[in-house]
């Protein structure tokens, strides 16, 4: 089993190559223009690697939540070289990636990607045996604030969002707010590759056909056509 994978949900652009003992390889590029440089990371990083594309048995990819932009082109990628390979595709969720960044915490995981306006997406996860506590959805940092309010563990914030919100989540959650370490709250393909090796082995794989993203809410250009926000 070896598996590509693929995340462009965020800024970071990130490819890499897992297989049941671990990492192979793996690029991670802080670049916008991810429909510009993904595919030659991807083919750079195979052969960096030296394994032939027609040994890659999975494509993994992020699902979301996350920039629509940015998960439009890594799941159009993830379907087109899963049709070209004729594999099929794991997708899995950027937030639970994000806190497998920092899954030996054993206090609760919060990975944040900002929304913009003081809103995240967000869950909520009792690190070591990774247990969902909240599911995914688009908080705010009121929300966020009272639903870590119903535990007493100290509680991890991991991802961008911790850019953003830091300093009033720590001023709204007093002493039991901690931040992860810069390296962490960058998505990481390495992350979603693992984790794609778990939904593997449960049989939870999809065709290159039947994958769609999940963005959990509209995007601001599809509000702005449908009238919801005037």
């Amino acid at each position: 089993m070896k598996i590509l994978a693929i995340d462009s949900s965020s800024k970071t652009a990130t490819v890499a190559l897992v297989d049941e003992k671990g990492i192979i390889g793996e690029y991670s590029i802080n670049y916008l223009r991810h429909s510009v440089i993904l595919m030659p990371m991807i083919d750079e990083l195979l052969k960096k690697c030296e394994v032939p594309i027609n040994q890659i048995t999975h494509v993994a990819v992020s699902e979301g939540p996350g920039s629509f932009t940015g998960l439009r082109i890594g799941a159009a990628t993830a379907k087109g070289l899963a049709h070209a390979l004729n594999i099929p595709i794991v997708g899995v969720s950027s937030l639970l990636a994000l806190a497998y960044n920092v899954s030996e915490f054993e206090g609760l995981i919060c990975p944040v990607i900002d929304a913009l306006n003081e809103n995240v997406y967000g869950m909520l996860i009792r690190g070591g045996n990774f247990e969902v506590l909240i599911d995914a959805g688009v908080y705010s940092l009121e929300e966020i604030t009272e639903l870590v309010s119903n535990y007493s563990d100290k509680v991890l914030f991991v991802g961008d969002g911790v850019y953003s919100y830091k300093d009033k989540l720590q001023e709204m959650i007093r002493g039991k707010a901690l931040f992860a370490k810069d390296k962490d709250n960058m998505a990481r393909a390495a992350s979603i590759g693992e984790l794609a090796i778990q939904k593997i082995k449960k049989g939870e794989v999809i065709s290159y056909f039947d994958f769609k993203p999940m963005y959990i809410r509209k995007s601001a250009a599809e509000i702005r056509l449908s009238g919801e926000g005037s």
